[in-house]
């Protein structure tokens, strides 16, 4: 296996305007150290209202909120804490029918291997257990990709439900 990277960082630039032209209201996090670049850009935007909270299910119920009371959320955190609000992710986004889009880092992401070879079981599982609940995934590896955030956004306000985008590498 070589040390050739698979996956290229996004520069937050990039992403920060993606997420302006979905039209995005809010962007909810808990503090994530692979998409920190895009959090620090998206502090200085007096536009989209940036609200850090404790947990990801407090994440997932104040897009809930959010979404019902008009705003458009957006929720950025890493795939281990996504793990974490799995029981939120079913009770709230998907029973409840909530379009929830999470921009969702893969903290622990081996670059130079493919996803199914990484050591991080974080990494390895999350697509399986996503599709296991029926959540769509779109991965974000390169700039090139961050155009199925949009997708992704979109499919999860028409399928009024849950869907991750990924991000695999940290964002430059």
């Amino acid at each position: 296996m070589t040390n050739t990277a698979l996956v290229e960082s996004i520069p937050a630039r990039q992403l920060h305007a993606a997420i302006k032209a979905l039209g995005v209201t809010h962007v909810l996090t808990v503090p994530d150290t692979h998409q920190k670049s895009l959090l620090a850009s998206l502090r200085d935007d007096r536009e989209i209202e940036l609200v850090t909270l404790s947990t990801e299910d407090e994440a997932i119920c104040v897009n809930a909120g959010l979404w019902m009371g008009g705003a458009e959320p957006l929720v950025l955190i890493q795939n281990v804490g996504l793990f974490a609000a799995m029981n939120s992710l079913r009770g709230v986004a998907i029973d409840m029918a909530v379009p929830t889009c999470l921009l969702t880092g893969q903290y622990g992401r081996d670059i130079t291997r493919p996803v199914a070879e990484n050591r991080a079981s974080a990494v390895r599982l999350i697509e399986g257990v996503l599709a296991s609940m029926d959540v769509p995934t779109y991965a974000v590896d390169r700039p090139a990709d961050v155009p199925l955030l949009a997708k992704g956004f979109a499919a999860s306000r028409e399928r009024r439900g849950p869907v991750v985008v990924l991000v695999g590498a940290p964002t430059a």
